[in-house]
């Protein structure tokens, strides 16, 4: 396990990368000083063969509150000039990390307790498994400390709700509770408090068990679906298959569906 001080752990269980917030008296918030960290380890994560799957979580009653707004207090003290100048530095720091963290091909599941906020959202809107607890709500808060969204909220929310809801949920400062947040897609499922973790960390296990190289190209083509026209994403899709078939993975998989038996895969772990 590391601890660099600034809100956020991680461990490894076997294929599985657990990320925790782990500054729950501040709402798990992230200091500015963990951005980089942050991109450092996605861009190791998609260079390690060994991590198959990544869980992220918060420790405590709050996944996260995002930035840490009580550290937003200090630059009140600069002028706005310098202000602006020293957002755009940090701004552009953020985008670094979270063009990493969206462009990681393995799977992301996160466990969702209480509040789910701001910049924090981020970290569930681009997961692929989103489970939450009856206490879940996310809170767009961003309008209410005067600023418009920012950790690529307005590129990966709409992607989740569709475009209208996106914009009313910014635009109003809303507030999501669990049913709503089911009902809208903004978690796969909702589980009891008391096997939240669990739950969260064996789907993580299920995902690093899968074959790795189709898990991950199927990531990839659902990336790259809303961005490439129809005759681009079909040969995506082509050559996503055709590297496939040549591997162990697609021979024990048909062999495995014809006998009737689930699929042992070359490339899972043993």
């Amino acid at each position: 396990m590391s601890d660099d001080g600034v809100g956020f752990i991680t461990e490894r269980d076997g294929g599985v990368l657990i990320l925790t917030f782990n500054r729950p008296a501040h709402g798990n918030s992230l200091k500015s000083e963990a951005i980089p960290l942050l991109t450092e380890l996605f861009r190791s994560l998609a260079a390690d063969p060994g991590v198959r799957a990544m869980l992220i979580r918060g420790e405590g009653r709050m996944f996260s509150a995002g930035g840490d707004v009580r550290g937003f207090m200090e630059t009140l003290k600069q002028s706005p000039e310098a202000r602006r100048a020293d957002y755009g530095a940090r701004l552009g720091r953020v985008a670094i990390a979270i063009e990493a963290f969206i462009s990681l091909d393995l799977p992301i599941v996160t466990a969702c307790q209480g509040a789910v906020a701001g910049a924090g959202m981020t970290y569930a809107l681009g997961a692929d498994l989103v489970l939450a607890d009856e206490t879940v709500n996310f809170v767009f808060v961003h309008q209410r400390i005067g600023l418009p969204p920012d950790g690529g909220i307005s590129v990966l929310l709409p992607r989740a709700v569709g475009e209208r809801k996106a914009a009313e949920l910014i635009l109003t400062a809303g507030t999501v509770k669990a049913d709503e947040a089911l009902r809208l897609g903004l978690v796969s499922r909702l589980v009891p408090a008391a096997e939240l973790q669990e739950e969260a960390l064996k789907a993580a296990h299920r995902f690093a068990m899968g074959p790795r190289d189709v898990i991950r190209r199927a990531k990839r083509l659902l990336a790259g679906s809303l961005l490439r026209p129809a005759a681009e994403q079909l040969e995506a899709e082509r050559q996503a298959i055709i590297a496939s078939v040549g591997e162990p993975d697609f021979e024990e998989g048909v062999t495995a569906f014809i006998e009737k038996r689930k699929a042992v895969f070359p490339s899972s772990p043993r």
